[in-house]
Protein backbone atom coordinates (compact mmCIF):
# COMPACT_ATOMS: atom_id res chain seq x y z
CA UNK A 1 0.00 0.00 0.00
CA UNK A 2 1.31 3.54 -0.60
CA UNK A 3 4.46 1.69 -2.37
CA UNK A 4 5.56 1.00 1.31
CA UNK A 5 6.38 -2.71 3.23
CA UNK A 6 4.21 -3.99 5.73
CA UNK A 7 6.97 -3.50 8.15
CA UNK A 8 6.79 0.54 7.30
CA UNK A 9 3.15 0.15 7.43
CA UNK A 10 2.95 -1.35 10.44
CA UNK A 11 5.47 1.20 12.23
CA UNK A 12 3.75 4.42 11.08
CA UNK A 13 0.15 2.85 12.42
CA UNK A 14 1.60 2.05 16.11
CA UNK A 15 3.36 5.39 15.77
CA UNK A 16 0.15 7.15 15.17
CA UNK A 17 -1.72 5.54 17.51
CA UNK A 18 0.65 6.32 20.44
CA UNK A 19 0.64 10.01 19.65
CA UNK A 20 -3.24 9.84 19.46
CA UNK A 21 -3.18 8.10 23.00
CA UNK A 22 -1.12 11.24 24.53
CA UNK A 23 -2.91 13.41 22.40
CA UNK A 24 -6.57 12.17 24.06
CA UNK A 25 -4.95 11.77 27.80
CA UNK A 26 -3.41 15.27 27.67
CA UNK A 27 -4.87 17.44 25.46
CA UNK A 28 -1.41 17.76 23.06
CA UNK A 29 1.19 15.22 21.90
CA UNK A 30 0.59 13.70 18.66
CA UNK A 31 3.17 15.15 16.35
CA UNK A 32 5.71 15.12 19.57
CA UNK A 33 5.27 11.37 20.09
CA UNK A 34 4.49 10.01 16.22
CA UNK A 35 7.41 12.21 14.99
CA UNK A 36 10.19 10.72 17.29
CA UNK A 37 9.01 7.28 16.08
CA UNK A 38 8.94 8.06 12.20
CA UNK A 39 12.09 9.92 12.09
CA UNK A 40 13.36 6.26 12.96
CA UNK A 41 12.69 4.64 9.53
CA UNK A 42 10.94 7.83 7.32
CA UNK A 43 12.77 11.15 5.66
CA UNK A 44 11.48 14.29 6.68
CA UNK A 45 9.48 15.74 4.09
CA UNK A 46 7.20 12.40 4.51
CA UNK A 47 6.85 12.86 8.10
CA UNK A 48 5.61 16.27 7.69
CA UNK A 49 2.98 15.33 5.41
CA UNK A 50 2.06 12.01 6.55
CA UNK A 51 1.27 14.54 9.87
CA UNK A 52 -0.63 16.88 8.40
CA UNK A 53 -4.31 15.72 8.37
CA UNK A 54 -4.02 13.54 11.69
CA UNK A 55 -3.29 16.77 13.24
CA UNK A 56 -6.22 18.66 11.72
CA UNK A 57 -8.56 16.01 12.44
CA UNK A 58 -7.68 14.95 16.24
CA UNK A 59 -7.72 18.76 16.76
CA UNK A 60 -11.41 19.12 15.51
CA UNK A 61 -12.75 16.13 17.22
CA UNK A 62 -10.82 17.80 20.61
CA UNK A 63 -12.07 21.44 19.89
CA UNK A 64 -15.83 19.55 19.53
CA UNK A 65 -15.68 17.12 22.73
CA UNK A 66 -14.61 19.90 24.66
CA UNK A 67 -17.09 22.14 23.49
CA UNK A 68 -17.51 25.89 24.21
CA UNK A 69 -15.02 27.33 21.18
CA UNK A 70 -16.42 30.86 21.47
CA UNK A 71 -15.23 31.62 24.90
CA UNK A 72 -11.61 30.06 24.12
CA UNK A 73 -11.21 32.19 20.72
CA UNK A 74 -12.08 35.85 22.81
CA UNK A 75 -9.88 35.51 25.27
CA UNK A 76 -7.06 33.89 23.00
CA UNK A 77 -7.02 35.36 19.88
CA UNK A 78 -3.52 37.14 20.08
CA UNK A 79 -2.27 33.53 20.35
CA UNK A 80 -4.05 32.49 17.02
CA UNK A 81 -3.31 35.66 15.39
CA UNK A 82 0.48 35.49 15.59
CA UNK A 83 0.28 31.63 15.31
CA UNK A 84 -1.45 31.51 12.32
CA UNK A 85 1.04 34.61 10.21
CA UNK A 86 4.07 32.61 11.77
CA UNK A 87 3.16 29.37 11.05
CA UNK A 88 2.64 29.88 7.71
CA UNK A 89 5.76 32.07 6.64
CA UNK A 90 7.82 29.49 8.27
CA UNK A 91 5.86 26.93 6.36
CA UNK A 92 7.32 28.07 3.30
CA UNK A 93 10.51 29.21 4.95
CA UNK A 94 11.01 25.21 5.90
CA UNK A 95 13.82 24.09 3.39
CA UNK A 96 15.89 27.87 4.10
CA UNK A 97 16.12 28.10 7.54
CA UNK A 98 18.45 26.56 10.23
CA UNK A 99 16.41 24.11 11.61
CA UNK A 100 19.30 22.75 14.05
CA UNK A 101 19.49 26.16 15.75
CA UNK A 102 16.06 27.22 16.00
CA UNK A 103 15.41 23.58 17.95
CA UNK A 104 18.21 24.03 20.40
CA UNK A 105 16.95 28.14 21.08
CA UNK A 106 13.16 26.33 21.81
CA UNK A 107 14.52 23.10 23.24
CA UNK A 108 16.64 24.78 25.73
CA UNK A 109 13.51 27.15 26.45
CA UNK A 110 11.71 24.54 26.78
CA UNK A 111 13.36 22.33 28.73
CA UNK A 112 14.46 25.05 31.54
CA UNK A 113 10.49 25.78 31.89
CA UNK A 114 9.99 22.17 32.70
CA UNK A 115 12.46 21.45 34.83
CA UNK A 116 11.50 24.62 36.80
CA UNK A 117 7.97 24.17 37.14
CA UNK A 118 8.64 20.36 38.32
CA UNK A 119 10.83 21.28 40.55
CA UNK A 120 9.49 24.66 41.80
CA UNK A 121 6.50 26.06 40.54
CA UNK A 122 6.42 29.64 38.58
CA UNK A 123 3.94 32.03 39.42
CA UNK A 124 0.66 32.64 38.15
CA UNK A 125 0.92 35.37 35.16
CA UNK A 126 -0.73 38.33 35.86
CA UNK A 127 -4.16 39.90 33.75
CA UNK A 128 -2.24 42.44 32.47
CA UNK A 129 0.55 40.41 30.58
CA UNK A 130 -1.88 37.99 29.38
CA UNK A 131 -1.98 39.42 25.81
CA UNK A 132 1.58 39.99 25.13
CA UNK A 133 2.60 36.95 26.74
CA UNK A 134 -0.06 35.56 24.09
CA UNK A 135 1.29 36.84 21.28
CA UNK A 136 4.77 36.32 21.79
CA UNK A 137 3.76 32.30 22.55
CA UNK A 138 1.93 32.13 19.59
CA UNK A 139 5.31 33.34 17.46
CA UNK A 140 7.58 30.98 18.76
CA UNK A 141 4.88 27.94 18.20
CA UNK A 142 4.51 29.32 14.89
CA UNK A 143 7.89 29.37 13.80
CA UNK A 144 8.35 25.73 15.68
CA UNK A 145 5.33 24.19 14.33
CA UNK A 146 6.23 25.41 10.52
CA UNK A 147 9.34 23.76 10.36
CA UNK A 148 8.41 20.56 12.55
CA UNK A 149 4.31 20.38 12.88
CA UNK A 150 5.24 20.71 16.58
CA UNK A 151 4.12 23.84 18.12
CA UNK A 152 2.20 23.17 21.29
CA UNK A 153 5.19 23.40 23.29
CA UNK A 154 5.45 27.57 23.59
CA UNK A 155 1.34 27.36 24.26
CA UNK A 156 1.63 24.50 26.71
CA UNK A 157 4.21 26.69 28.92
CA UNK A 158 1.85 30.11 28.31
CA UNK A 159 -1.38 28.42 29.41
CA UNK A 160 0.41 26.51 32.85
CA UNK A 161 1.66 30.31 33.26
CA UNK A 162 -1.94 30.87 33.68
CA UNK A 163 -2.70 28.10 35.81
CA UNK A 164 -5.86 27.03 33.74
CA UNK A 165 -8.19 24.17 34.84
CA UNK A 166 -7.82 20.82 33.39
CA UNK A 167 -10.88 20.91 30.89
CA UNK A 168 -10.47 24.60 30.27
CA UNK A 169 -6.91 24.06 29.61
CA UNK A 170 -7.29 21.17 26.81
CA UNK A 171 -10.84 22.90 25.13
CA UNK A 172 -8.76 26.08 24.79
CA UNK A 173 -5.04 24.08 23.90
CA UNK A 174 -7.67 22.32 21.23
CA UNK A 175 -8.51 25.73 19.98
CA UNK A 176 -5.48 27.25 19.48
CA UNK A 177 -4.05 23.98 18.11
CA UNK A 178 -6.72 23.54 15.10
CA UNK A 179 -6.43 27.23 14.41
CA UNK A 180 -2.01 26.75 13.51
CA UNK A 181 -3.15 23.74 11.23
CA UNK A 182 -4.89 25.57 8.61
CA UNK A 183 -1.87 27.74 7.53
CA UNK A 184 0.38 24.97 7.86
CA UNK A 185 -1.41 22.85 5.68
CA UNK A 186 -1.42 25.42 2.88
CA UNK A 187 2.15 26.10 3.20
CA UNK A 188 2.94 22.54 2.59
CA UNK A 189 0.74 22.40 -0.43
CA UNK A 190 2.49 25.83 -1.35
CA UNK A 191 6.05 24.08 -1.47
CA UNK A 192 5.71 20.95 -2.59
CA UNK A 193 5.76 18.78 0.86
CA UNK A 194 1.98 18.15 0.88
CA UNK A 195 1.04 16.55 -2.84
CA UNK A 196 -2.48 14.06 -3.62
CA UNK A 197 -0.39 10.83 -2.96
CA UNK A 198 1.07 11.83 0.59
CA UNK A 199 -2.54 13.49 1.14
CA UNK A 200 -3.74 10.12 1.02
CA UNK A 201 -0.85 8.28 3.08
CA UNK A 202 -1.99 11.49 5.56
CA UNK A 203 -6.11 11.03 5.49
CA UNK A 204 -5.57 7.38 5.82
CA UNK A 205 -2.87 7.91 8.94
CA UNK A 206 -6.09 9.68 10.69
CA UNK A 207 -7.58 6.36 11.97
CA UNK A 208 -5.06 4.90 14.23
CA UNK A 209 -4.30 8.62 15.59
CA UNK A 210 -8.17 9.25 15.93
CA UNK A 211 -8.57 5.61 17.79
CA UNK A 212 -5.50 6.37 19.80
CA UNK A 213 -7.30 9.96 20.94
CA UNK A 214 -10.33 7.82 21.55
CA UNK A 215 -8.69 5.51 24.34
CA UNK A 216 -6.47 8.69 25.84
CA UNK A 217 -10.24 10.62 26.28
CA UNK A 218 -11.08 7.76 28.70
CA UNK A 219 -7.95 7.68 30.58
CA UNK A 220 -8.17 11.78 30.85
CA UNK A 221 -11.56 11.56 32.25
CA UNK A 222 -9.72 9.34 35.67
CA UNK A 223 -7.06 11.74 35.84
CA UNK A 224 -7.01 14.38 39.06
CA UNK A 225 -5.86 18.00 38.26
CA UNK A 226 -2.56 17.58 40.12
CA UNK A 227 -1.62 14.71 37.92
CA UNK A 228 -2.98 16.00 34.58
CA UNK A 229 -0.42 19.39 35.27
CA UNK A 230 2.63 17.08 36.10
CA UNK A 231 1.87 14.88 32.78
CA UNK A 232 1.74 17.85 30.79
CA UNK A 233 4.96 19.65 32.10
CA UNK A 234 6.91 15.95 31.78
CA UNK A 235 5.38 15.95 28.04
CA UNK A 236 7.31 19.71 27.69
CA UNK A 237 10.62 17.47 29.32
CA UNK A 238 10.14 15.09 26.91
CA UNK A 239 9.71 17.65 24.15
CA UNK A 240 12.64 19.63 24.68
CA UNK A 241 14.91 17.12 25.23
CA UNK A 242 13.74 15.36 21.41
CA UNK A 243 13.98 19.19 19.96
CA UNK A 244 18.17 19.26 21.31
CA UNK A 245 18.31 15.27 20.08
CA UNK A 246 16.98 17.25 16.55
CA UNK A 247 19.27 19.66 16.77
CA UNK A 248 22.27 16.95 16.89
CA UNK A 249 21.34 14.53 14.80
Amino acid sequence: MFGLDPETLLGITLALALGGLVKGTIGIGLPIASVAVLSQFLEVPLILALMSLPIVLTNVWQVVQAGRPREAARRFWPVILFLMIFIFASGLLVVRLDQRLVYSLIGLAILGFAVMNLTRPAGRLAPRGERWAGALAGALAGVLGGISTIWSPPILMFFIMLRLPKEAFVRALGLVLLSGSFPLILAYVQNGILTPRTAAMSAAATLPALGGQAAGQWLRQRIDEARFRKMVLFALLLSGLNLLRRAVF
